[in-house]
């Protein structure tokens, strides 16, 4: 996990920006930019409402080994793109078998620097996974207007990722919270704990906005990452807790939060 660099906020006026030799004020970073471990999995989420995190933490770290990836305590940001119908949201709701979130997705600042990833997360019925680039801008994400983020990414991704872009373009929502890494003994099995989410509304906006948070500080997440066919073995990871797995869309938490869609559908 890349440690990015903390940035303040931009001021009103609107950069120059500059292009690389392709038109783009981006670039990928390195052959292999795409995690291996990501290609497929099974994602098991479980939900715990009011949860006591020290609980959590001391069953987790009793079971799995904890991993650091720059702080303790990540803090993961992504800007999550659909469409003025807001259609990738509501197929998370309606349970459509295979779909897609776009989004970008910084570490550790409020502000996103340089360096950030585009990622497509897919889902096709029980599997899931991402295609995850790493991207460097020729300068930071928050002074860059969003159409400009949008044009720069179509003229540099690869051709298999640029529809997916056309078809979510419009930014929604910047989900926020802090993530506790955890791997089982043969590194195979992942658990993340995630917590402190907050929300920030991205439509209409020019450029990222860190103004106006919604926060649910109640609801804390186990997500487990799995191998197909190792599904089972998650269980153990969790003793003495015997918990239901459900479904939990951050993003589409995001979208009830903001007002974009009502809570009961």
């Amino acid at each position: 996990m890349s440690i990015l660099t903390q940035h303040s906020e931009g001021s009103a006026a609107e950069p120059a920006i500059e292009e690389n030799n392709n038109g783009s004020p981006f670039r990928i970073l390195g052959s292999k930019s795409t995690r291996s471990d990501l290609a497929s999995r099974r994602e098991i989420k479980f939900t715990l409402p009011g949860a006591d995190l020290c609980t959590l933490r001391h069953i987790l770290s009793s079971n799995c080994h904890r991993v650091i990836h720059n702080e303790p305590v990540s803090t993961v940001r992504s800007i999550y793109f659909d469409n003025v119908n807001f259609a990738a949201c509501y197929a998370n709701l309606a349970g459509i078998g295979r779909r897609q979130k776009v989004r970008l997705r910084w570490y550790d600042s409020l502000q996103p620097g340089k360096d950030f990833f585009f990622e497509i997360k897919w889902r096709n019925n029980l599997i899931t996974g991402k295609h995850r680039l790493q991207m460097r801008a020729l300068q930071p994400l928050a002074d860059m207007a969003f159409k400009h983020i949008v044009n720069g990414l179509i003229k540099v991704l690869p051709p298999q990722y640029i529809g997916h872009l056309l078809v979510a373009n419009e930014p929604v929502a910047l989900v926020e919270y802090h993530r506790e890494h955890f791997v089982s003994a043969d590194g195979q099995l992942r658990m993340t704990l995630d917590y402190n989410l907050a929300f920030y509304d991205q439509s209409g906006k020019q450029s990222i906005s860190t103004s106006f948070p919604q926060r649910l500080h109640h609801l804390a997440v186990i997500e487990g990452k799995t191998p197909v066919g190792r599904e089972a073995e998650l269980k153990a990871l969790l003793y003495p807790l015997a918990l239901r797995s459900g479904r939990c869309s951050k993003y589409v938490h995001g979208c009830r939060h903001l007002g974009f869609i009502p809570y009961r559908i």
